[in-house]
């Protein structure tokens, strides 16, 4: 029986993920709506807004920017106080400890690995699926992340995204998750939800992929902060290097991904693998 509750409490940090979202959404859209239609006319005397106005301000980028942000710092307050306090965690640290440089290249050798790996996940599917790849191009336009994508988006996806989605899905639900099931199927439980999170398939079927090894990381390393790092660098580069990879040329381009998301992320998994056996060997032994 207690192990059937688990499971379903497994499911409460994507739906508190989500609940918040669309809370903040609908807070800063009733704020703005009173602020043109009851603030302002009683500051001008007249409506200097239209319902057409309201509607273009809710669809502007910067405004769903708005919304990405102030829902990232949300979760990482809620979710940083339920990993600490429930999940039995600590975010004080020893590095020498912790960390190996042997797991900190793995993991830098793991980000061209994935990157190149997810650019072969999306290529496979818009071939089978050309209307998803549409769909996710959408999204992504007028989500703002593009070729002009703004200061507040770039520290939205690179800084807050990584440490709010680690704290839901390799924080809370992996551990939540692990209560009821092996590893091997709590990383897969938690990868499944971490692709649903994000509401389109074709980036549904890359973070379901990056989430297992998200995971992997995780346990493996013992810390939070592996899966951060990891992150973090892997949003580093999608939102950096992309514009520098235009210039390859594509003959070149397409032995590199398929070369380097196999070396990468194998390579990667290996170093990281032997980095963390050393630690565990060297505090044995010490």
């Amino acid at each position: 029986m207690k192990k059937i509750k688990n499971f379903f409490f497994s499911f409460v940090p994507l739906l508190l993920g989500f609940c918040i979202q669309y809370m903040v959404c609908f807070y800063l859209m009733l704020l703005s709506a009173l602020f043109m239609f009851v603030i302002a006319p009683s500051v001008n005397g007249y409506y200097a807004y239209s319902i057409n106005d309201l509607i273009d301000l809710w669809v502007n980028i910067d405004f769903n920017t708005l919304i990405m942000l102030v829902f990232a710092v949300i979760c990482i307050t809620i979710f940083g106080l339920w990993y600490y306090k429930s999940c039995g965690r600590n975010f004080r640290i020893n590095i020498a400890k912790t960390f190996h440089p042997l797991q900190i290249i793995g993991i830098v050798l793991l980000i061209p690995g994935t990157q190149f790996l997810s650019s072969l996940l999306i290529s496979y599917i818009s071939v089978i699926f050309p209307s998803w790849l549409e769909t996710y191009e959408e999204l992504m336009e007028m989500a703002g992340l593009n070729e002009d994508i703004s200061l507040f988006m770039m520290i939205y996806s690179i800084c807050l995204a990584p440490i709010s989605e680690e704290l839901i899905f390799r924080g809370v639900t992996l551990r939540v998750a692990r209560r009821t099931f092996p590893f091997w199927i709590a990383n897969i439980f938690q990868a499944l939800l971490f692709g649903v999170f994000h509401m389109n398939m074709v980036q549904g079927c890359y973070a379901f992929v990056l989430g297992l090894i998200l995971g992997y990381i995780c346990e493996a390393g013992g810390s939070i902060y592996f899966s951060i790092l990891f992150h973090f660098l892997f949003n580093l580069w999608g939102t950096m290097a992309s514009e520098f990879l235009k210039h390859i040329h594509p003959a070149l381009m397409g032995i590199l991904i398929i070369v380097g998301a196999i070396g990468g992320t194998f390579g990667g998994l290996y170093l990281f693998k032997k980095g963390t056996s050393a630690l565990k060997y060297n505090h044995k032994y010490q």
